[in-house]
């Protein structure tokens, strides 16, 4: 963690205390219900305990309904009160338990202080918004909205730094995950509001549609999980049907992740890439083994059935909602630049930034591995290959983000260039075959 990182955590405890401060100087009201009070600290210390990673970058847990209502029912300063408690309460618990696989506690003392004290300023803010526009369904509304806006905000900075990524990326990526039940449990914490006033009992009950929307969310995310995890398998099981390219796909993935992460594109967008490189082949499983175990080169008429693999892929693939978008990086990872790929005949910027990621990634893995009809190039001919190709056959940022991924990448920048050796390379040319 760098000195910016953890000086963004620790810095929030202040404007935490102070805003705690100045609520206490507001007129006070009614205390509210004591019994009410301690029902839903200890509901809401609970909820803080059992996240769920809705995205690599983020999770979340059912304890903004708690929150909400504790806003709606107290006055300010307790329901800051009352949040700030329940999140040490919950954050203090998550530091003693271990995570089983790595033996080290879930949270560390300076989650605790940050994780805190953003909840203490966005129920703080949400308190004061709801006191300005008054008790009504519009200022709980209104009160929900600044809540979310505070605690995101607060949470997708902290992981910008973290990950030096943009957090309105991450703040996407999460998004698209948790919206539906985010908004959900805000409404069910709205009636936790109104159904416990007066009645701490029935708190207990109004935690039963919350739980629900906890394992909605629990299960949409483990169903995701899944379904990429069935898909892939399936992508193995196609490259396990032919030695030469057991483990393809996998390694396309990797190659596709380092080159999309060096042409800086967003999280999601690299997560996008990687599940697609992962399952680009799936469409080879309608491929007979006569021509994907054809030991030399292929026919005409062998050659279009070989070129029928992206369209049956994405074919397979429109059938997963994960893949919604993905599926149209595998229909193009044959592509060429001047046009002459397949299946469409896609030519330049009309390809997908994703798919023709996804193409040098292939091509450098097929020419690098043992194939049917020749040994693997060496390294440094496979990327002389895909230079003599650059804007050509691919895109020449892609291929040069690739360059700058591969070792020795800093000492190639001081040496002569490819040029020098394209006309060994042309003479190369009818001796390689870069099948994906």
């Amino acid at each position: 963690m760098t000195p910016v990182q953890r000086g963004y955590l620790l810095a929030l405890s202040a404007p935490a205390v102070a805003l705690t401060g100045s609520l206490l100087g507001l007129p006070a009201g009614s205390p509210g219900d004591p019994a009410l009070i301690v029902v839903l600290l200890l509901l809401g210390a609970v909820a803080t305990t059992y996240p769920v990673m809705v995205s690599p970058r983020y999770k979340a847990d059912v304890s903004p309904a708690i929150h909400i209502a504790m806003v709606l029912l107290f006055q300010p300063a307790i329901a800051v009160a009352l949040i700030g408690a329940s999140g040490l309460l919950g954050e203090g618990a998550l530091c003693l338990r271990r995570d089983p696989a790595t033996g080290t506690p879930r949270r560390a003392p300076i989650d605790l202080v940050f994780n805190t004290s953003q909840l203490m300023l966005a129920g703080g803010l949400s308190a004061l918004a709801y006191r300005a526009f008054g008790a009504s369904l519009p200022g709980a509304a209104i009160a929900a909205v600044v809540m979310y806006t505070v605690s995101t905000g607060l949470v997708v900075i902290a992981a910008g730094l973290h990950n030096q990524r943009s957090p309105l990326e991450i703040w996407a990526e999460a998004a698209g995950s948790d919206i539906k039940q985010t908004a959900a449990l805000y409404v069910a914490g709205y009636l936790l509001a109104i159904v416990s006033n007066g009645r701490p009992g029935l708190a207990l009950v109004m935690m039963v549609p919350v739980a629900a929307i906890h394992v909605a969310l629990t299960r949409s995310v483990l169903l995701m999980e899944q379904t990429i995890a069935a898909v892939e398998a399936m992508a193995d099981v196609v490259d396990r049907r032919d030695p030469y390219t057991f483990q393809h796909s996998q390694s396309v993935a990797d190659h596709s992740v380092r080159i999309a992460r060096t042409l800086r594109l967003p999280d999601r967008e690299v997560e996008l890439i990687r599940l697609a490189a992962r399952v680009h082949d799936l469409g080879k499983i309608a491929v007979p083994d006569a021509v994907l175990h054809k030991q030399g080169r292929l026919s005409a008429d062998e050659f279009e059935l070989m070129k029928k693999h992206p369209a049956t892929g994405a074919e397979i693939l429109a059938k997963f909602p994960e893949y919604r978008r993905g599926r149209e990086l595998v229909l193009a990872h044959h592509e060429r630049i001047d046009g002459l790929g397949y299946p469409n005949g896609l030519a330049g910027a009309a390809i997908a930034l994703g798919a023709r990621i996804i193409a040098v990634a292939d091509s450098w893995d097929a020419m690098t591995s043992d194939r049917p009809y020749r040994k693997a190039l060496e390294s440094d001919i496979a990327l002389g290959e895909l230079l003599r190709g650059r804007g050509t056959q691919w895109d020449p940022a892609v291929v040069d983000a690739f360059a700058q991924t591969l070792p020795g990448a800093a000492q190639a920048e001081e040496r002569p260039r490819w040029t020098d050796v394209r006309p060994l390379l042309r003479s190369l040319g009818a001796a390689v075959g870069v099948v994906g």
